[in-house]
């Protein structure tokens, strides 16, 4: 790749994003060196392990890196025979260390990262006998052998010894006198005290030192100097036995060098990698695909680089066509799109993400190379012809197969007719030679030039007329106009210079420019009826989903209701097929009366569900609400189908409280009914003929369990009262109540209420089988 390239590409600057990025200085170091790879295979590999890399970090967070620093000198030293001093085990620990959490952190993982992992070695004994040894302070630890902790142990008892009697003589009155200070300090690896120059004859030891102004030595006294000579004693043999440790666990690491070192080429790799996972989650990067037919299809493209509002672009290359020319307005955007376009190659030639959409298509080039002018920004060219030329030269001399050029302002800076031929010429050699190219002109020539030749589009920057400002989209098959004119007027040139200067082009030139303009108008129109298309296209794909969606689930809901009759159909002959045994078996112990009046009472009973059933298929009318309800008037509580008496009148927000058998309960008003008096009144009448068949008429009525899901404790409780009661005089020994799990309330409710409740014998939570903590099973006492 051509470095001076890269360099206008701005690809150091890139590099320099992924190296901060890095863990440590040697991945910092590779990666500012990082240049494209010109194999497919190559690069694909790349790209599988920075995406197999950004899956990791979304799924288990940043990778433990800590640890991490270049060995290789201290590796080396040890290999080549030297001590290693015991701060440099440290980095070598901490090294094994990141290591070991690597190899954690991948464990059970598949992808290529893993099998780059795989040849990583923990070394365990070495890290933990390098932990046992060398502290986090780099000395070497009192418990790296028996003989060292004997040593220091030794030092510090003479140590003591020789402080205590200093000690107790610097504190003396003698000593007043004569020492400086009453202070202990050590010389030449010697305890002394300070003692003044003029009693330096009343005073028995040696002298190791003495103050500047020479008012003061420092004197061993002649008592401690056996003991100083055994303390240097025993600090010669601390540093023999600490040199012998240190050689040791040299020899270790010695001895498992090339594994170290290994271990070092697949951490760093494995800390690129990451750098780059880490840059595409920034730049919010995806995988391009690759080829090597020199096809370029990117989506939605932003440079890298931009920040703030970035207009992205579409741009592709190398079908039907393999030479670009982008005309338009300058600060338009065409430098843009060249350095996007290149950098974008060189990005995923070496492995990176591109800031583009999902499925944008790269090619695999040999060389890219551009021409971009030294003082070029990415708002104004201030090339010149020479600089321009001196960079194309250099290109065709060395221009490869399979290469990408992109020339900026191709033929600028000298006269425009000369110019024109000259970038004309250049284009159709590169034409010719198969050599893809992406070049920006002003040159009208070069506009007509892709008409008459294969291979060749234009493409133009559009411009808003309107705001006479740049939109920085790029069209491709419409060459674009300069809008020279449009852009002076903007800037503040008069109106009559403008004008003069537009009755000074020739009839065909304003011909092609308005021609050009009316493509542009028509391409806008059918851009902004394809975005419409395609919106009404995804609103129809989202609402045909939602359809097929509800269909389904009608037709599940369906089947479900269909299951549920079939139970319900099945469960109900069950019961009647129960309830039938136990009629016959009571109609044999009857008298002759007594079955008459049973069997007149079961008419009634039918008549009556009969007509409950047919009020179900009548039409719904409107709910009538009961008015000027009071106190003590009888009422009949619809949710519950059980009869009250109101206590208070109805509030204002429409609630009315009822004494319902032993439980008081508000409800709102259109939930109650007037019981009126002669349904009270058959009530009682019949209340005589009700008590002599109620044994017979409940047990034919009434379920062995009652399903109490979706009620209030207030109404649950008032349910079970009911029920119970008619339970206890169905004679039935068992029922089942179905309050479901939910949060428990109701089931806590049921429980208590059941303890203190006069016909409950036992009650308990259902076994698995029966339902668990969803249902209370209850034994009632026989009646009496």
């Amino acid at each position: 790749m051509n470095e001076k390239s890269l360099r206008v590409l701005e690809w150091p600057k890139v590099r320099e994003l992924v190296a901060e990025r890095a863990s440590f200085s040697l991945s910092r170091e590779i990666i500012s060196t990082l240049s494209p790879k010109t194999k497919l295979s190559e690069v694909m590999q790349e790209l599988s392990l920075t995406t197999d890399g950004v899956r990791l970090l979304w799924k288990h967070g940043e990778a433990p890196f800590g640890g991490a620093s270049d060995i290789r000198k201290i590796v080396e030293r040890a290999r080549l025979g030297g001590v290693l001093d015991p701060d440099q085990f440290l980095p070598i620990g901490d090294f094994l260390y990141c290591t070991a959490q690597l190899d954690k952190y991948l464990k059970d993982e598949e992808g290529p990262l893993v099998k780059l992992s795989h040849a990583l070695v923990t070394l365990p004994q070495l890290k933990a006998e390098i932990e046992r040894c060398v502290d986090r302070e780099g000395y070497v630890k009192d418990s790296a052998s028996p003989e060292l902790a004997r040593i220091r142990t030794k030092m510090r008892t003479l140590a003591n010894r020789i402080r205590e009697r200093l000690d107790s003589m610097v504190h003396s009155s003698a000593m007043q006198k004569i020492l400086q200070d009453p202070i202990i300090t050590v010389r030449n690896g010697r305890y002394v005290v300070p003692v003044k120059a003029e009693y330096r004859g009343k005073f028995q030891g040696i002298v190791h030192d003495q103050s500047g102004s020479g008012a003061t030595l420092f004197m061993e006294p002649a008592f401690a100097v056996e003991l100083n000579n055994d303390l240097n004693v025993a600090e010669q043999e601390e540093q023999a036995e600490v040199h012998r440790i240190l050689k040791r666990l040299t020899a270790m690491v010695a001895e498992d060098s090339g594994v170290l070192l290994s271990n070092l080429r697949i951490v760093t790799e494995l800390d690129c990698v990451f750098a780059k996972a880490r840059f595409s989650r920034a730049i919010d990067g995806v995988e391009p695909q690759m080829n090597d037919q020199g096809r370029i299809n990117i989506k939605q493209g932003r440079h890298p680089l931009l920040r703030g509002d970035v207009v992205p672009i579409d741009v592709w290359l190398g079908e039907e066509f393999h030479v670009l020319v982008i005309t338009g307005p300058n600060t338009g955007g065409k430098t843009v799109t060249l350095k996007t376009v290149g950098l974008f190659s060189v990005m995923a030639q070496s492995g990176l993400h591109i800031p583009a959409d999902p499925g944008s298509e790269l090619a695999v080039f040999n060389g890219i190379y551009a021409d971009i002018g030294d003082e070029q920004s990415i708002e104004q060219s201030l090339s010149t012809f020479s600089s321009h030329m001196t960079n194309i030269v250099g290109i065709l001399a060395n221009l490869q197969e399979n290469s990408l050029v992109l020339l900026d302002e191709l033929g600028a800076g000298t006269d425009p007719t000369e110019g024109a031929a000259l970038a004309r010429s250049i284009l159709e050699h590169l034409r010719s030679s198969g050599i893809h190219t992406i070049a920006t002109t002003h040159y009208s020539d070069l506009k007509s030039y892709a008409y008459t030749h294969d291979g060749v589009e234009n493409a133009s920057v559009e411009f808003d007329l309107k705001t006479l400002r740049p939109t920085y989209r790029l069209s491709i098959g419409i060459p674009g106009k300069s809008n020279a004119f449009a852009i002076s007027k903007r800037l503040g040139l008069g109106e009559d210079i403008i004008a003069r200067a537009q009755a000074l082009l020739s009839s065909d030139h304003i011909q092609v420019e308005d021609m050009i303009g009316e493509m542009e108008s028509n391409r806008r129109h059918a851009e902004q009826d394809r975005i419409a298309a395609e919106r009404l296209r995804r609103e129809y794909e989202e609402l045909k989903d939602r359809y097929e969606r509800r269909l389904a689930e009608l037709t599940n809901e369906r089947a479900e209701l269909l299951d549920q009759a079939r139970f319900e159909a099945r469960r109900l002959l069950e019961q009647t097929q129960s309830e039938v045994n136990t009629i016959l078996g009571q109609v044999r112990r009857m008298g002759r009366e007594e079955l008459e009046e049973s069997v007149k009472a079961y008419r009634e009973e039918i008549a009556e569900k009969s007509e409950a059933l047919a009020e179900l298929h009548k039409p719904k009318t409107k709910v009538v609400v009961p008015s000027n309800l009071k106190q003590g008037e009888e009422v009949r509580i619809k949710s519950l189908r059980q009869k009250g008496f109101v206590l208070e009148t109805p509030t204002a927000s429409g609630d009315v409280l009822i004494q319902a058998g032993i439980m008081k309960i508000t409800v709102k008003l259109d939930d109650v009914e007037r019981v009126q008096p002669e349904e009270s009144k058959k009530s009682v009448s019949h209340k005589g003929t009700r008590t002599t068949r109620s044994h017979l008429a409940k047990s034919s009525s009434i379920r062995k369990e009652i399903d109490l899901r979706g009620k209030t404790v207030e109404e649950g409780l008032a349910l079970v009262d009911k029920y119970l009661d008619d339970a206890f005089l169905s004679s039935l020994g068992r029922v089942q109540l179905i309050h479901g799990k939910g949060t428990g309330a109701l089931g806590d409710a049921i429980q208590q209420y059941l303890a203190t409740h006069p016909h409950v014998q036992a009650f308990r939570y259902g076994m698995p089988n029966e339902g668990g903590h969803g249902v209370t099973i209850v034994d009632i006492h026989p009646p009496s």
